[in-house]
């Protein structure tokens, strides 16, 4: 009943968003129907990256969340992103790789770090900003959420993943995660991880991984990102990952924040050949590329526009489609911005951009944010098939703490039953035989 009142509802938004776009031309400029058309349909940021900017700043990070209603450091804050008619944002799990923590993995990734016990706080950070901010935030999972936010006049929340070095190895971490409430897990940050290879900083990395690509349990990981309903981010990964993975996933994937690398040669920007395995067609699996405002990616810096960012959009469209786009600042993530694009107050202009090179007020209904939400159904549907599928029960083959054989305890194993500790006694003297 809901959905087909949502899609009554899209259809008269629809038919209202032609009627304000033919009127707006000829009685004001295209930032103007810029404005009217945001208030009409929710512009979604794939990847907003202020819980660091929190985390940062305080020691005691939740002490600082009601600044968030006045002025805040960096890109984002309340009024701001009211200013720019923000319809949702994607706030990020994450913690930075290892060589900026100085918490080396090793070259097995079974040493141990603070990764995601960091994420788990960074988690708590987000949960903790919407409920304190419940009148401007609301939080969401799925699309129809999304529209009851943006309908309440709220910014709508989910939560988004970034780097698979914060899982400890563990697909076990990942459907806890996926619990509670994370919408995509980015496959790599700038380093390798046991699942995955990364494209690096920028700046080339030694290889980890055989093929640089996915590992056995990395293509594990997408399967089971499929089975939970989490979206398959391929951003910070090299070629060689995204095409395994584009191969291995049931459902839609997508980049929460990229270029195109035909316009800018950047390892992070998404190379023409790896864009043309998205599609309908024979080989190609469906997605959407959310694109980046982040000068290095989009280039040449200093220099860097709106204009550039939209260039870099419609290339891609070219390729895949203008229902295969959309938006991602990476504010608060970022060292510098792209002129016209300086902060949370200023999406506004890259909507205007794409309305004066031609897009219609339903692609841009699109770019904005509905083609993300149909990726977001697809996922959420293939989840749904595979409901009756036994969750995976792989791990990472180089870990050596399974099974358990220290957990008994003490001399005397006190915390097992003694026909357990015989067993553990001699699975030992196997290895030891070994």
């Amino acid at each position: 009943m809901y959905k087909i009142f949502r899609t009554t509802a899209l259809l008269l938004i629809i038919g209202f968003i032609a009627h304000v776009g033919s009127a707006s031309a000829a009685a004001g400029s295209f930032l103007d129907q810029a404005i009217k058309l945001m208030e009409i349909c929710p512009l979604l940021d794939t990847h907003i990256d202020l819980p660091q900017i929190i985390r940062s700043l305080n020691r005691r990070p939740l002490d600082a969340l009601l600044q968030l209603n006045g002025s805040f450091p960096g890109h984002v804050d309340i009024p701001r992103m009211r200013q720019g008619r923000l319809g949702g944002a994607f706030w990020t799990v994450w913690a930075p790789c290892y060589d900026v923590v100085d918490e080396d993995p090793g070259p097995d990734f079974n040493t141990p770090t603070n990764h995601l016990r960091d994420a788990m706080e960074m988690l708590d950070i987000i949960q903790n900003m919407i409920a304190r901010h419940s009148g401007d935030l609301q939080y969401a999972r799925s699309s129809a959420e999304v529209w009851d936010a943006f309908r309440a006049g709220k910014i709508a929340s989910l939560i988004g993943m970034e780097g698979t070095h914060v899982l400890g190895n563990s697909l076990g971490v990942l459907r806890v995660f996926a619990q509670l409430g994370v919408r995509y897990l980015t496959l790599t940050h700038t380093c390798h991880s046991a699942f995955a290879s990364s494209a690096g900083p920028g700046t080339p990395i030694a290889q980890a991984h055989e093929g640089t690509g996915l590992t056995d349990l990395g293509k594990e990981l997408v399967r089971e990102l499929n089975r939970v309903g989490i979206m398959v981010d391929l951003s910070h990964t090299t070629d060689a990952t995204m095409r395994q993975a584009i191969a291995v996933s049931e459902a839609p994937v997508v980049w929460t924040h990229a270029g195109a690398r035909a316009l800018w040669d950047h390892p992070r920007n998404v190379p023409d050949d790896v864009l043309s395995l998205i599609g309908d067609g024979p080989g190609q699996k469906d997605g959407v590329i959310q694109s980046i405002f982040f000068p290095p990616f989009i280039g040449p810096n200093p220099g860097a526009n709106v204009s550039r960012v939209a260039d870099h959009m419609e290339h891609i469209a070219r390729i895949v489609g203008r229902h295969r786009v959309g938006i991602a600042s990476d504010f608060d993530g970022m060292w510098t911005t792209v002129d016209g694009l300086e902060d949370a107050s200023k999406y506004p202009n890259i909507v205007a951009e794409l309305l004066s090179r031609g897009w219609t007020p339903e692609e841009m209904c699109g770019v904005m944010g509905g083609n993300l939400m149909r990726i977001m159904d697809a996922v959420d549907a293939v989840s749904e098939r595979l409901k009756g599928r036994l969750p995976s029960s792989a791990i990472w083959e180089k870990r050596k703490d399974l099974p358990s054989t220290k957990w008994g305890g003490g001399g005397e194993q006190v915390y097992w039953p003694r026909d357990v500790k015989d067993k553990v006694e001699k699975m030992q003297l196997r290895h030891d035989e070994l």
